[in-house]
């Protein structure tokens, strides 16, 4: 576990702006704070969260839309990435699978007023801060059981513990380190673009064995031009 503040510094130390036993500026951090936290929201872009899948039951009324997101019908705490797998539990007890239909598959739905008491068709129009998720057949009452990608939490203060799974506060570290080369004024370190690219690779690996995602490819190297 470390403090948001050291992750900062360490990154820092990595181009060279401070030096080891060095006072990183308050002003500096502050600054530092917001860019990272751009490249946090990347990362869930890209599916990097170490939070892993969250199972969450919403309540079916008998409507055939539902907003969903930060408010709406369909609270979540904080909006989802993409939802992976959706099913419903009926009033009886049973659950059944749906489907989560593209735009083009629930486009091609005939009959989309018709009831049931499961869920087919699961369309999510993917909206922000809340969309609308819609359903056929409708079912009159139980629970829709959604399993969504959650977005990685921004760092709120320097001040805050970070604690992570293994391999991510290295991977933080270097890549945030060459995401602040540019705006310190700082040339970017031999090596350091290979590091934090080896340092994504292991953790795109570790999200794709939890979430089930085909295992990312390393990108290709640009080639580097003479020193000088």
């Amino acid at each position: 576990m470390s403090l948001v503040s050291d992750i900062l510094g360490d990154s820092l130390m990595y181009i060279g702006a401070y030096g080891p036993g060095e006072t990183v500026s308050t002003d500096d951090q502050t600054f530092a704070l917001r860019l990272v936290n751009r490249v946090l929201d990347s990362w869930s872009a890209r599916k990097l969260s170490p939070i892993g899948i969250n199972r969450a039951s919403y309540g079916l009324s008998g409507a055939g839309s539902y907003t969903f997101g930060s408010s709406g019908t369909w609270v979540a705490s904080t909006r989802p990435i993409k939802i992976k797998a959706a099913s419903v539990l009926a009033a009886n007890g049973i659950e059944k699978e749906c489907r989560i239909a593209s735009a083009e598959q629930w486009a091609a739905v005939a009959d989309k007023t018709r009831t049931g008491i499961f869920v087919e068709d699961l369309y999510w129009d993917g909206g922000f801060p809340s969309g609308n998720v819609y359903v056929s057949p409708i079912p009159a009452g139980g629970n829709a059981i959604l399993y969504t990608y959650q977005p990685i939490g921004d760092f709120a203060s320097l001040t805050d513990t970070v604690s992570l799974p293994a391999g991510y506060e290295r991977a933080l570290v270097i890549s945030f380190a060459l995401e602040l080369c540019i705006p310190f004024g700082r040339p970017i370190p031999d090596g350091l673009p290979q590091l934090a690219q080896e340092a994504l690779m292991t953790i795109a690996s570790l999200s794709a064995e939890i979430l089930g995602t085909p295992v990312p490819q390393p990108a290709p190297q640009a080639p580097q031009g003479p020193k000088q």
